[in-house]
Protein backbone atom coordinates (compact mmCIF):
# COMPACT_ATOMS: atom_id res chain seq x y z
CA UNK A 1 0.00 0.00 0.00
CA UNK A 2 2.66 2.49 -0.35
CA UNK A 3 2.33 5.51 -2.45
CA UNK A 4 -1.42 6.04 -1.13
CA UNK A 5 -1.83 9.42 -0.04
CA UNK A 6 -4.43 9.48 3.28
CA UNK A 7 -7.21 11.99 2.60
CA UNK A 8 -7.42 14.69 5.61
CA UNK A 9 -10.86 16.50 6.42
CA UNK A 10 -10.94 19.49 4.70
CA UNK A 11 -10.73 21.46 7.96
CA UNK A 12 -8.10 19.46 9.62
CA UNK A 13 -5.68 22.63 9.06
CA UNK A 14 -7.26 25.22 9.67
CA UNK A 15 -7.22 27.33 12.85
CA UNK A 16 -10.08 26.13 15.63
CA UNK A 17 -11.06 29.65 16.39
CA UNK A 18 -11.22 30.80 13.20
CA UNK A 19 -13.18 27.65 11.90
CA UNK A 20 -15.80 28.45 15.21
CA UNK A 21 -16.06 32.24 13.75
CA UNK A 22 -16.87 31.43 10.33
CA UNK A 23 -19.07 28.33 11.18
CA UNK A 24 -20.59 30.94 13.88
CA UNK A 25 -21.33 33.35 11.37
CA UNK A 26 -22.91 31.26 8.75
CA UNK A 27 -25.29 29.55 10.76
CA UNK A 28 -26.17 32.11 12.88
CA UNK A 29 -27.82 33.99 9.99
CA UNK A 30 -29.76 31.33 8.71
CA UNK A 31 -32.50 31.31 10.92
CA UNK A 32 -32.59 35.62 9.89
CA UNK A 33 -33.68 34.11 6.80
CA UNK A 34 -35.80 31.51 7.68
CA UNK A 35 -37.57 33.83 10.29
CA UNK A 36 -36.45 36.30 12.49
CA UNK A 37 -37.67 38.84 14.92
CA UNK A 38 -39.96 41.26 13.24
CA UNK A 39 -38.87 44.65 13.64
CA UNK A 40 -42.91 46.24 13.19
CA UNK A 41 -43.46 45.19 16.65
CA UNK A 42 -40.84 47.36 18.29
CA UNK A 43 -41.56 49.69 15.77
CA UNK A 44 -45.02 50.40 17.74
CA UNK A 45 -43.33 50.71 21.13
CA UNK A 46 -41.05 53.73 20.06
CA UNK A 47 -38.28 51.71 19.91
CA UNK A 48 -35.84 51.30 16.68
CA UNK A 49 -36.95 48.16 15.37
CA UNK A 50 -34.04 47.64 12.81
CA UNK A 51 -31.81 47.86 15.62
CA UNK A 52 -33.46 45.74 17.79
CA UNK A 53 -33.39 43.15 15.09
CA UNK A 54 -29.71 44.05 14.18
CA UNK A 55 -28.92 42.61 17.88
CA UNK A 56 -30.35 39.56 17.62
CA UNK A 57 -28.60 39.00 13.87
CA UNK A 58 -24.87 39.57 16.12
CA UNK A 59 -26.16 37.40 19.28
CA UNK A 60 -26.73 34.63 16.80
CA UNK A 61 -23.86 35.10 14.90
CA UNK A 62 -21.42 35.61 17.97
CA UNK A 63 -22.46 31.96 19.11
CA UNK A 64 -19.91 30.27 16.94
CA UNK A 65 -16.80 33.13 18.07
CA UNK A 66 -17.53 32.00 21.64
CA UNK A 67 -17.71 28.84 21.20
CA UNK A 68 -14.04 29.19 19.59
CA UNK A 69 -12.76 31.37 22.17
CA UNK A 70 -13.99 29.69 25.28
CA UNK A 71 -12.18 26.61 26.73
CA UNK A 72 -14.98 25.62 29.42
CA UNK A 73 -16.31 23.70 30.08
CA UNK A 74 -14.05 21.17 27.64
CA UNK A 75 -16.48 19.09 26.01
CA UNK A 76 -17.46 21.26 22.56
CA UNK A 77 -21.09 20.25 21.95
CA UNK A 78 -21.71 21.34 25.84
CA UNK A 79 -19.88 24.48 25.46
CA UNK A 80 -21.94 25.62 22.06
CA UNK A 81 -25.75 25.46 24.05
CA UNK A 82 -23.92 27.50 27.19
CA UNK A 83 -22.62 29.82 24.73
CA UNK A 84 -25.96 30.08 23.39
CA UNK A 85 -27.59 30.30 25.93
CA UNK A 86 -25.34 33.23 27.33
CA UNK A 87 -25.62 35.46 24.00
CA UNK A 88 -29.16 35.11 23.52
CA UNK A 89 -30.27 35.32 27.26
CA UNK A 90 -30.43 38.98 27.48
CA UNK A 91 -32.36 39.48 23.85
CA UNK A 92 -35.02 36.91 24.39
CA UNK A 93 -35.72 38.57 27.90
CA UNK A 94 -36.44 41.76 26.22
CA UNK A 95 -38.31 40.31 23.80
CA UNK A 96 -40.39 38.56 26.64
CA UNK A 97 -41.04 42.17 27.67
CA UNK A 98 -43.11 43.32 24.40
CA UNK A 99 -46.63 42.70 23.98
CA UNK A 100 -47.42 40.58 21.01
CA UNK A 101 -44.13 38.40 21.42
CA UNK A 102 -43.20 35.46 23.88
CA UNK A 103 -46.01 34.17 26.32
CA UNK A 104 -48.44 37.09 25.44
Amino acid sequence: MSGTATRRPILANAPYLATCVALGLAVGWLPSLLHGPIAEKFNVLYIEGRIAVWGFHLARCSIGFWVGATIWPRAWYVRGPLCGLLALLPLTVISLAMPGCGFT
